[in-house]
């Protein structure tokens, strides 16, 4: 038995050793009413996923306050990190708002700690505020950062309105902290973008919160979670589901065969948005940027959240 123990850890780690190392900053709020909940399911597609090892997990402010956020990203570590993977202690608060950008936390120390030992990708689920503070404490440092992918941009003309009454969101990520995203823009960091308007389309409705609630213990958790979510969308909304936007940002470092990608180029405007464009414009920047994913995306997403062991 002791040796079939080994030889199966043995099989793990071999089968995680073209891994992507990843750090990942979210402002998850489920549990909250009406919230966001997209960040959890984000987060628990990442555990599941044996194409990414977490290297740490960062919190800041957006979708509810900083110790909010923080909060619930340790409860959800404590009930569905996987040994020998995250526990509490890689979980490091970070932004209380856009006001402190530029101030030291224990998200921007523990980050440039861990680039010192390897590079990562950065996986931004919510404002860049701790991303553009570590750039601006830890510019040596910056280069270490394979590629940022980030759930914001938008192409010219976007109206990122849903349902028949034409509910209007923002760009929430790009709106809350314009600063910390032109500060990433300048870095020079290769940049993967996942606008919210395409993002949009991975959507869950009430069958599919059926289908979690039986398909093991992070899908239960995920549908007795989204129920007033849910509501939301397609009662106020009148959607037909609700969309989990930041669910798409992991399929970069998951199944990128699922994506369709192109270069494209992007600057922030005077007004604060991060603007898209096919054609290179004066002060824009190249990034790859998303516009679609397979049919297939969302039988994946589902499969992985609904796994009964973490990381099958």
């Amino acid at each position: 038995m002791r040796k079939l123990c080994l030889c199966l850890a043995l099989l793990a780690v071999a089968c995680n050793a073209d891994a992507e190392r990843a750090w990942i900053d979210t402002d998850l709020s489920i549990g909250s009413p009406i919230r966001e909940v997209d960040d959890a399911y984000a987060l628990l597609l990442a555990f599941h996923s044996p194409e990414i090892q977490i290297a740490g997990l960062s919190t800041t402010y957006g979708n509810a306050p900083l110790s909010q956020t923080t909060r619930v990203t340790l409860d959800l570590v404590q009930r569905f990190g996987v040994s020998p993977g995250l526990g509490r202690e890689d979980v490091f608060a970070g932004a209380r708002s856009a006001r402190t950008l530029g101030e030291e936390t224990p998200a921007s120390g523990a980050l440039a700690a861990s680039l010192q030992k390897e590079k990562l990708t950065y996986v931004a689920l919510g404002p860049l505020t701790n991303l553009a503070t570590f750039v601006r404490l830890h510019p040596n440092l910056t280069y270490r950062i394979d590629r940022v992918i980030f759930l914001g941009g938008q192409a010219p003309g976007t109206n990122l309105t849903f349902g028949p009454n034409r509910f209007r969101i923002h760009d929430a990520n790009v709106f809350k902290d314009p600063a910390a995203v032109k500060i990433v823009l300048e870095s020079r960091i290769p940049i993967f973008l996942v606008p919210i308007d395409t993002a949009s389309r991975l959507e869950i409705a009430r069958d599919d919160l059926r289908s979690l609630k039986n398909g093991g213990p992070a899908g239960e958790y995920l549908a007795r979670r989204s129920g007033i979510w849910l509501s939301f969308w397609t009662h106020f909304v009148k959607t037909k589901g609700g969309p989990i936007f930041d669910a798409v940002a992991i399929i970069p470092a998951t199944r990128p065969e699922l994506l369709s990608v192109t270069k494209r180029y992007a600057r922030m405007d005077d007004p604060g948005n991060l603007i898209v464009t096919p054609r290179e414009t004066n002060g824009a920047r190249p990034v790859r940027y998303c516009t679609g994913f397979a049919p297939k995306t969302k039988g994946f997403v589902m499969g992985r959240l609904m796994a009964r062991r973490s990381r099958e």
